[in-house]
C-alpha cells in the first residue's frame, strides 16, 4: 500500500500544480501616426489571461517609432476588453495625449494630440489580429488605425509547478517504508 502511495502523491501533487499554471497570451499593439510624420508609430506590447474575459483590463507601455519627434518618449496607456458588437470582444485603449514637436499651435493645433478610438478592434476569440480607428479629438485634426496582432505562442508557466514536484518528492520518500539489507555474510 505505501509502494503505491509514494507513486499516487507526486503524481496527485503534478496534476493539482498542472491546474495552477497558467498560460498568457501577448499582443501587440500599434498606432499609424503616418499623418504626424512618414512612417511614424507608436506601439508595444500587452499581455491577457489565457482566457480573456469582458472587462478584463491590461497594462502597456507605449514607444514612438522616432521618439525624437515627440514628447514623452512613452507612454503608460491600459487596454480594456469590452463587449464587441454584435459578438466577441472589442479591444479598447485609454486615451493618449503627448506632443508632437514639430505641430504648430495655429491655424489648427497639430502639436498637442489627444488620441481617442473610434471603429474599435474587434476580435471572436484571442489570440487576434484586428484593425480599428483612432482620431486626435472631435471633431478631428486627424484619423488613422491601430492594430492588434499576437506577438507569440501561449507559454504555460511551469514555476510553481518545480515546488509542487519537490514536495511530493520529499513526502514520498517519508512515506516510504525502509529499506532492509541484507547480510551478506554466510
Amino acid at each position: 500500500m505505501l509502494n503505491r502511495m509514494t507513486i499516487f502523491l507526486p503524481c496527485a501533487l503534478a496534476i493539482a500544480g498542472a491546474g495552477w499554471m497558467q498560460a498568457s497570451t501577448i499582443e501587440s499593439i500599434s498606432f499609424n501616426l503616418s499623418a504626424l510624420h512618414a512612417g511614424s508609430t507608436l506601439s508595444g506590447t500587452f499581455t491577457l489571461s489565457n482566457s480573456p474575459m469582458v472587462g478584463d483590463m491590461a497594462p502597456v507601455m507605449l514607444s514612438f517609432s522616432d521618439p525624437s519627434d515627440y514628447s514623452p518618449i512613452s507612454l503608460a496607456a491600459t487596454i480594456t476588453i469590452e463587449n464587441g458588437t454584435p459578438s466577441g470582444f472589442a479591444v479598447l485603449f485609454s486615451e493618449l495625449t503627448f506632443t508632437n514637436l514639430s505641430g504648430s499651435a495655429s491655424p489648427i493645433d497639430t502639436k498637442d494630440v489627444d488620441l481617442t478610438a473610434f471603429g474599435f478592434a474587434r476580435c471572436a476569440s484571442f489570440p487576434c489580429t484586428a484593425s480599428g480607428g483612432v482620431q486626435d479629438r472631435s471633431p478631428a485634426v486627424f484619423t488613422s488605425t491601430y492594430t492588434i496582432s499576437p506577438v507569440a505562442a501561449p507559454e504555460p508557466n511551469f514555476t510553481l509547478l518545480v515546488p509542487i514536484l519537490l514536495i511530493g518528492l520529499v513526502f514520498a520518500r517519508r512515506l516510504a517504508p525502509p529499506v532492509k539489507h541484507r547480510d551478506h555474510s554466510a
